[in-house]
């Protein structure tokens, strides 16, 4: 599969910079370069040091913003969290495949671990969200929650420490005998099992994963995934997979 060019802004408007906990933040930064639910962009705001951009995948975007949900782990996302109003990015993208929108059809369910929320409220606002739940788990404190139920989705929230919504895991939440497709993205284990939950139960299940990247593009080949066709590239074959053909524990 092939992209289109992605746009390279440089110089881009830092709009807004929130933290919305101790270490997951925010970023709405301008520019018209769009893109659809699970694409994402590579983004940096220094010039020598880190070497690498940081994926990060699209949160809210519309005419002239683009929005990035992201959480603090490393140098890269240090210095994005520094960033204040009027700052500037440099941004790469939109780069990879999105989720297959046009096959989401029936009861739609949405399940997310931690950061892998990110991509939730722009993939929800093209869906028919009465159709719409998202089964999202955290360790604690929930985020980024609030904007799904003002668009009237039913959430449904675990939390490890049982701080907010049941105490446990997402997955334990998911019952997919009662949807008719599903959208998973979050952490591989958790991914994984709802995979293997919707395999039981023959339900059609599109993932979005995660990798270390070091192009964005599919030059470098440092982000495989392993699949029933072979290793594909995280970055420029997905990164949404048909959860039935990734390898989930090769």
């Amino acid at each position: 599969m092939t992209s289109p060019s992605p746009a390279c802004v440089e110089g881009a408007t830092v709009l807004a910079q929130e933290r919305l906990t101790e270490d997951v933040y925010r970023l709405t930064v301008a520019t018209t370069t769009g893109g659809t639910p699970g694409q994402f962009y590579m983004v940096r705001s220094w010039d020598r040091e880190p070497l690498l951009a940081r994926p990060i995948s699209i949160h809210k975007m519309n005419e002239d913003t683009v929005s990035f949900l992201y959480q603090v782990c490393g140098r890269g996302t240090e210095l994005l969290a520094r960033l204040e109003e009027g700052g500037e990015v440099t941004l790469t993208g939109p780069l990879g495949h999105g989720f297959r929108i046009g096959e989401l059809r029936g009861r739609i369910a949405i399940v997310t671990g931690g950061i892998g929320i990110a991509p939730t409220f722009c993939l929800a606002c093209m869906l028919p969200v009465r159709d719409v739940t998202v089964i999202a788990g955290f360790e604690s404190t929930p985020y980024a929650v609030a904007e799904l139920l003002t668009l009237g989705v039913d959430v449904r929230v675990a939390t490890e420490d049982g701080s907010d919504g049941t105490r446990g895991f997402c997955t334990e939440i998911f019952d997919p005998p009662a949807f008719d497709t599903v959208v998973t993205c979050g952490p591989m284990p958790m991914m994984a099992r709802v995979a293997q939950l919707c395999a039981g139960a023959g339900v059609p299940c599109q993932a979005s994963l995660e990798a270390r990247m070091a192009c964005g593009i599919g030059a470098c080949l440092v982000c495989p995934c392993p699949t029933v066709q072979g290793n594909q590239r995280v970055c420029a074959d997905g990164p949404v997979f048909d959860a039935a053909e990734v390898i989930w524990h090769a």
